[in-house]
């Protein structure tokens, strides 16, 4: 047996809304709106939008985690953890091998001006 779902504007009341998204201030959100309360959000968005820049090309659909965004198989560029290792080895530093690095070691990184090997 086929089922119906009824969605609802959360601004109206009314029937037949879809879920929209937009995002504010990094946050993404998800409101149910009709065609009409729709068009009412992107009337008083409007002046922004129209000074605003796009970021990420205008997609619609929310950005994927960055780790599911990078495809399998594709080959890692080094790490600034990788640089940083290096350049603290070079320095007579100890460094370990795995893991995150020390945050006085990046900051001494950055002090010395990020040399890059």
């Amino acid at each position: 047996m086929a089922k119906k779902t009824l969605i609802i504007d959360d601004i109206s009341g009314e029937t037949g809304a879809r879920t929209r998204t937009f995002s504010l201030d990094g946050t993404a959100y998800e409101v149910d709106l009709t065609d009409a309360s729709f068009a009412d959000l992107r009337s008083a968005l409007k002046p922004f939008i129209k000074a605003g820049r796009t970021v990420g090309g205008g997609s619609r659909k929310p950005a994927a985690p960055r780790k599911a965004a990078r495809k399998r198989g594709a080959a890692k560029a080094p790490t600034d953890a990788a640089i940083i290792r290096a350049w603290a080895r070079a320095n007579g530093m100890k460094v370990t091998e795995r893991g995150r690095v020390a945050p006085e070691l990046r900051e001494a990184w950055m002090v010395a001006g990020s040399p890059r090997n």
